[in-house]
């Protein structure tokens, strides 16, 4: 530490009304406006520069005195302290520093004596700051004075404020347009949300309630449902009970068919399946089609016998079409079973 240089140079003015909060040394490069300012400084690793200072000071906060009085040879000046630095964060391109101040410092704020607050620090020869040793209040700045900052006056450049806000770089302004646009169409869409849902508010409360109401199981009357295993065994008891009464209407259509002797042994196949496909079809065939076969004199009583013809009319058109018959395979088949009725 032997090759450290002490700089005391005043920064930053303070307002009138202290706050607890002042800007304290800029961050990054900087010069100092006399005969020092032929050598750029800088400030890097803001953080490391923070740790080493407290860990060096006495009692662990940095002292702000009156005209740097505490750093003139010991025993030869009044080193009354206005305030104490208790805390440093870098913010942005500056440090700021958090004061706790006394009471003789507030009055000399409050009263203008003061205007002026100026960094100690040291440096190494290639002018990179080493370590803050505390600040004084001073009236005559050595270098132009940065923007006036303390906790409750900070005016600060809206897009580094908001760049701030949202942890991004000044310097990226298309992503801070981006970030900002994601944010406001999440903010419509929760609004819409939570219109929908019935809510009002704001922030995680809201968010929080309209959650709750998604998650939670809907309220419904158990009279009116049925388990599904239940359903379900419905529908094959009902499925079962259908084709049983489909194929009893079915066998008995057949029946009739044969009794009336329009249906022969090598028809059984093909009726069978078309009643049971298409009932109504099948009892529109029986009806049209002619006595096939001759059952006895009893079930033609009152009957006219079919007419003989060398054609088929539609009606045994369609039948034969729907056996697979050629026409004149089916007229044979026919003409037999006319010729023995």
């Amino acid at each position: 530490m032997d090759k450290l240089t002490r700089h005391i140079c005043a920064l930053t003015p303070v307002p009138a009304e202290p706050g607890d909060r002042i800007e304290l040394i800029p961050v990054g490069a900087f010069r100092l406006a006399d005969a020092r300012g032929r050598q750029p400084m800088r400030l890097e690793n803001a953080a490391e520069v923070i740790a080493a200072s407290f860990r060096r000071a006495p009692g662990g906060v940095l002292p702000i005195d009156f005209d740097h009085r505490s750093f003139a040879p010991q025993g030869t000046a009044n080193s009354t302290a206005a305030g104490w630095v208790t805390a440093m964060e870098a913010e942005g391109d500056r440090i700021m520093a958090s004061v706790d101040w006394t009471a003789d410092g507030r009055r000399a704020l409050e009263g203008r004596s003061y205007r002026f607050v100026s960094p100690v620090f040291k440096t190494w020869p290639d002018g990179r700051v080493a370590l803050i040793e505390g600040a004084g209040l001073v009236n005559n700045p050595s270098i132009p004075a940065l923007r006036q900052l303390a906790s409750k006056d900070i005016t600060m450049d809206p897009i580094q404020k908001l760049a701030e806000l949202l942890g991004l770089s000044a310097d990226a302004p298309d992503q801070i347009v981006t970030r900002v646009g994601a944010l406001v169409e999440t903010e419509t869409q929760l609004a819409s949300i939570a219109t929908a849902a019935g809510e009002t508010g704001e922030g995680d409360e809201l968010t929080t309630r309209i959650c709750a109401k998604l998650t939670a199981a809907p309220e419904v009357d158990p009279a009116e449902f049925v388990p599904m295993a239940t359903f379900t065994e419905m529908q094959r008891q009902l499925a079962s009970l259908q084709k049983t009464v489909g194929d009893d209407k079915a066998d008995a259509a057949l029946q009739r068919a044969r009794d009336a002797g329009k249906l022969t042994p090598a028809m059984e196949g093909w009726a069978t399946q078309l009643a049971s496909k298409d009932l109504a079809q099948f009892e529109a065939w029986a009806d049209a089609a002619p006595v096939m076969i001759n059952l006895g004199a009893p079930r033609h009583a009152g009957r006219t016998p079919p007419v003989k013809t060398d054609a088929l009319d539609a009606t045994e058109r369609q039948v034969a079409s729907m056996m697979g018959l050629a026409d004149d395979a089916f007229l044979a088949t026919r003409n037999a079973a006319i010729k023995e009725s």
